[in-house]
């Protein structure tokens, strides 16, 4: 039988024969091809690889302190408003038409200097009646005067009786009386005259006008409110345990938020009892107001001093804003700023205290330049 070719086996090759080199396919050739190729755009897009220092963003001059602890005035607070020292509510004893105003609200005034003028026609009749009845009774006086006296040289003589002395003598005390009394009369017309002229009873500024021309003035109305503002008062309630300390003329101050200023004091009063409710004293703080910046009305906020602390403050040109969000550039190990949101508290001149946020002993930029940001290095000027 025949042996058929397609079941036969492979031929094996004869042991330590040369193996032939079988050469790539041409796929493998096409990759090889496609690399070469590409190679130059390679080069050409990425370049050689760049060093980490050629990376680094250059450094950013600025002024860097460092956070300290220094010990700082501590203040027992409370809240109050400003009050003129003084305030006088001028009016009249007259009812009367007004007939001129002479001030409005606003205006500073002297002691003395009339406000306004009321028609007193009425007032001025009676002033004319009251001397007349002066000159009356002067004359009246004149003449039991000399009658007197020539009593006095006839009694001398003998030829007069001391009857008629006497009556001489009365006669002159009656004239003398009636003098005085029309005097008196004619001085208290002119003083009921007086208050037809509202005037000024202190120095000060108007703070309110409640008549016009026109108006029927009242007995006992005020019209006008003067407050001298010269000086100034804080009333505030302080808390029983920061009463310590606090009594008249120590030292004290005013802290005023509308002005952003604080002023000096002195306590001028302290009442000698509490509210049972509240166990807090009412104080009275006085405050010069030469420059005229404080006006009743403010808020105000009385601080009395204490026992110093410990405290961090930074200058207000190192923080930094974002809303309601207040931060500041501290730096880290390698000199890189990174912001860093704090928690603020008082104010002391171009400082403030910073309660949270950064560390005694930590750096910080104490004026962050416009090209500062976040993660950037600095380099100490």
């Amino acid at each position: 039988m025949k042996t058929t070719e397609r079941n036969a086996p492979a031929a094996r090759e004869p042991k330590g024969a040369t193996k032939m080199f079988v050469g790539p396919t041409f796929k493998t050739l096409f990759v090889l091809a496609a690399a070469a190729a590409a190679a130059p755009l390679l080069v050409s897009c990425g370049g050689a690889p760049r060093s980490a220092a050629a990376e680094r963003p250059a450094a950013v001059a600025a002024p860097v302190a460092v956070a300290a602890l220094a010990e700082t005035p501590e203040f027992a607070s409370a809240t109050g408003e400003v009050a003129p020292y003084e305030r006088a509510n001028p009016g009249t004893k007259l009812l009367g038409r007004v007939e001129r105003v002479f001030a409005r609200e606003g205006d500073a005034v002297r002691a003395g200097q009339t406000l306004a003028a009321l028609d007193a026609a009425d007032v001025r009749a009676q002033v004319g009646l009251a001397d007349a009845a002066v000159a009356s009774a002067q004359a009246q006086y004149d003449n039991a005067a000399a009658m007197y006296r020539r009593i006095q040289t006839l009694a001398a003589r003998g030829s007069a009786t001391a009857k008629n002395l006497e009556d001489a003598a009365a006669g002159n005390a009656m004239a003398a009386a009636g003098l005085a009394q029309a005097q008196a009369g004619a001085a208290a017309a002119r003083a009921t005259l007086a208050y037809a002229e509202v005037k000024a009873p202190i120095s000060g500024l108007v703070s309110a006008k409640r008549i016009e021309v026109g108006d029927m003035a009242a007995p006992g109305a005020p019209l006008f409110t003067i407050d001298d503002v010269s000086r100034v008062k804080v009333l505030a309630e302080l808390a029983e345990a920061d009463l310590a300390g606090v009594v008249p003329g120590a030292p004290a101050r005013a802290r005023i938020d509308a002005l952003g200023r604080e002023f000096a004091a002195t306590v001028d009063r302290v009442s000698p009892a509490g509210d049972p409710r509240s166990r807090t004293f009412e104080v009275q703080i006085v405050v010069d107001n030469k420059d005229g910046a404080l006006r009743p009305g403010m808020y105000a906020r009385a601080l009395f001093p204490k026992a110093p602390r410990k405290a961090l403050f930074v200058p207000k040109s190192a923080l930094t804003t974002r809303g309601e969000l207040v931060g500041l550039y501290a730096l880290d190990d390698e000199g890189a700023a990174r912001l860093r949101w704090v928690r603020v508290g008082r104010e002391d001149g171009d400082k403030v205290e910073v309660l949270s946020g950064l560390a005694a002993g930590e750096r910080y930029v104490a004026a962050p330049p416009a090209e500062l940001v976040d993660g950037a290095p600095v380099a100490a000027r």
